[in-house]
């Protein structure tokens, strides 16, 4: 596993100091359970018979945590730029796991050499994530797999009342620019996969998730282009 670092220029990205309030510290299994039991089930299924993992935006170490415990035997490395977030996890929970290796990067500025490589609700923050996720899977392995979640939020009243737009901004409209944590692409299907699609990677599996009656994402579970083998392992 090495840690490589990119010259790739993103323009605008979300507040870090706003990002710092986000999810600290929740726990799996509990008010968001159908949703975490879902995505637990996934990333164990893509991880099984990989060796090195990459979680982009890693946040308090919520997935670190729960996959080393999984597979102690695996290398799970974590990048993350906010510095509380990144504090949390380093001395909270991963201070006495062994096989994660944790770096406060910039996603945007470093990747990691890796067999799997996910994020979960992170691409929607970069102004450029077609262009972010293409260097990650630049650096994923021949048969890796990407997992991706984005907010579906284009298609929802509640979405519209928490950014204050009115429909018609939303309505008809393929990507929509919104401040919330600072910066905020709000996409349709077709834009959320086109993305993935010219990061390099082909789309394996797309569903729409319920995180919480108000909030729903976009799932894909994705492979390194070029690479058809998958099927055999």
């Amino acid at each position: 596993m090495k840690l490589h670092q990119t010259n790739l220029q993103v323009k605008r990205q979300s507040d870090v100091d706003e990002w710092g309030k986000f999810n600290l510290g929740r726990r799996l299994f509990t008010h968001m359970a159908a949703y975490d039991f879902a995505l637990a089930a996934l990333l164990k299924a893509v991880v099984a018979n990989k060796n090195v993992v990459a979680e982009y935006g890693c946040g308090d170490g919520i997935w670190l945590q729960y996959l080393a415990k999984e597979f102690p035997h695996k290398t799970f490395v974590g990048v993350e730029w906010n510095q509380k977030l990144y504090d949390y996890a380093k001395t909270k929970r991963l201070k006495n796991v062994d096989n994660v290796e944790l770096y406060r990067r910039d996603a945007t500025k470093y990747c990691v050499d890796c067999d799997v490589w996910y994020a979960f609700g992170v691409v929607e923050h970069f102004n450029e994530a077609a262009d972010v996720m293409r260097l990650w899977t630049e650096h994923l392995s021949p048969n890796g797999f990407a997992v991706v979640t984005a907010p579906n939020l284009l298609n929802t009243l509640y979405v519209a009342q928490r950014n204050r737009l009115s429909l018609d901004k939303l309505v008809g409209k393929d990507e929509v620019v919104v401040d919330l944590y600072g910066f905020e692409q709000l996409w349709s299907h077709n834009t959320f996969l086109k993305k993935i699609m010219d990061a390099g990677l082909e789309i394996l599996v797309f569903r729409i998730m319920e995180e919480l009656p108000t909030e729903r994402n976009m799932l894909a579970v994705a492979f390194k282009r070029g690479e058809k083998t998958w099927m055999k392992n």
